[in-house]
């Protein structure tokens, strides 16, 4: 025979010894205990005609079908007959079976218990302690529950005393409040009685205020008339002034405008436009024109793009001296174009025009291995010739008296001052950079040649 299952505390988890009067409970006590503790007071859940009407349809236990979860959390269930009070296992599907004393015995312990742990469940759920419990913890509850309410009294008391407190606090405000309207009261009648003397002695300002106007008005007339005498001869005088500052400040400004214009002219005259479009000087080994460099070292790299945009305003200036002394170079037109500039060179072989780059981006070139003659070599020696034609040109038509027209270094084929201009694809070093600045230092003075014509060497033939 199995050991029947124990009921324990659900505060201190002791097993628990059951009075007899639980183990034998009617089916009345039973349901008086179920009914009470889960009868709701006001059911506020209404439930449907179908399934009551299914419910009332149920005659014996095997007409209930329940799902496998709940006849694995009970096992069976326990029905009672209205002659004895003992309590019987029924099981769902309706087989009794035939056991012996002994196991019928112990399953209907095991019945109770579980009816009973129900019904605990019950009261725990619709209190604040869970059942059962023991006696000792029963005594705790009870003790923590005299606690509870008597701190509840401490704390009903509290509240009262600091209700009388605020009551009392009231009355001295309304006994504050009342004494406060009482001196309000003396102080508006003793106000009222200073607004009444404030009262007089304003009528009385007010009557020696009016005799105070007239006065002022008598003088006031009498010293209108000496202003308008006055303002008559300062009228007079003024006028006279005035015309005197007028011829003056005409004569001071015909002298400025005169001054300035003449300033203007000198400062014109020793102006030179194109030495302030067109600035070339030098940066260490480098020729710079506009603070481009034109040239390049192994040591201090120049890009290409600094270098394309320098020939580009180096090209620009040649065109523009041109087009100054009225000269168009022998097979050559100028393309300025910025970094991108182009001149046309004519080849009287073919009778056709090549246009020449006067940029490079650095690539690899093929002809540098056989030291062949690019594009941009051409358009270097391009270069070259367009400054030589353009010296001789001014040297020609240059008057008798002036000087002679020559360059600090001289060019040659595809050479200055000795130096080749061409790269043939190579990279830019030493003896190119030093080749670019002689060609800058020739067109500034070129420049400066140009500049010092007179008007009459600009006009056409």
């Amino acid at each position: 025979m199995g050991n029947p299952e124990v009921l324990k505390c659900q505060n201190c988890q002791m097993p628990l010894e059951l009075d007899s009067s639980l183990m034998d409970l009617s089916l009345a006590q039973r349901n008086l205990l179920v009914s009470s503790a889960t009868q709701p007071l006001a059911p506020s859940i209404e439930i449907p005609q179908a399934r009551l009407k299914r419910l009332n349809s149920v005659k014996k236990a095997s007409d209930l079908k329940f799902q496998p979860s709940v006849l694995n959390n009970l096992e069976s269930y326990v029905f009672l007959n209205g002659e004895s009070s003992t309590l019987h296992t029924s099981r769902l599907d309706g087989d009794s079976g035939d056991e012996d004393e002994d196991d019928l015995t112990s399953k209907t312990l095991s019945s109770r218990i579980n009816t009973l742990t129900n019904i605990f469940n019950i009261l725990s759920s619709k209190s604040n302690i869970e059942y059962p419990v023991c006696q000792d913890c029963c005594d705790l509850l009870i003790h923590k529950l005299k606690s509870d309410y008597e701190d509840a009294l401490k704390e009903r008391d509290t509240y009262f005393e600091f209700l009388k407190r605020l009551n009392k606090q009231r009355e001295l405000e309304q006994n504050e409040n009342a004494h406060k309207n009482e001196a309000f009261e003396d102080e508006r009648k003793a106000a009222e009685r200073e607004d009444e003397e404030l009262l007089q002695n304003l009528r009385k300002l007010e009557d020696t205020e009016a005799e105070l106007d007239a006065q002022i008005e008598k003088l006031e007339q009498e010293l209108k008339l000496k202003k308008e005498q006055e303002a008559e001869n300062l009228a007079r005088r003024n006028s006279q002034e005035l015309e005197k500052l007028e011829f003056s400040k005409e004569l001071q400004s015909l002298r400025n405008q005169y001054e300035f214009t003449m300033n203007s002219i000198d400062r014109l005259r020793k102006t030179n436009i194109f030495n302030e479009t067109f600035r070339i000087s030098h940066d260490g080994p480098f020729g710079t024109i506009n603070g481009l460099r034109l040239g390049g070292l192994d040591e201090v790299p120049v890009p290409w793009q600094e270098t394309n945009a320098a020939l580009g305003q180096l090209i620009l200036l040649l065109a523009t001296m041109c087009s100054r002394v009225h000269f168009k170079p022998a097979g050559y037109i100028l393309r300025p174009m910025g970094s991108y500039s182009r001149i046309e060179q004519f080849d009287p072989t073919t009778q056709e025009w090549h246009s020449c780059e006067a940029f490079s981006n650095g690539g690899f070139k093929l002809g540098k291995f056989f030291h062949k003659e690019t594009s941009f070599d051409r358009a270097m020696v391009s270069i070259l010739d367009v400054i030589g034609q353009i010296t001789s040109h001014l040297s020609l038509e240059r008057p008798a008296d002036s000087e002679e027209i020559e360059l600090p270094y001289t060019m040659h084929g595809d050479k200055i001052n000795g130096m080749a201009i061409r790269l043939c694809g190579n990279k830019p070093g030493p003896e190119w950079t030093t080749a670019c600045k002689f060609l800058l230092t020739n067109a500034k003075w070129l420049l400066a040649f140009s500049s010092v014509c007179s008007d009459e060497f600009h006009q056409p033939k």
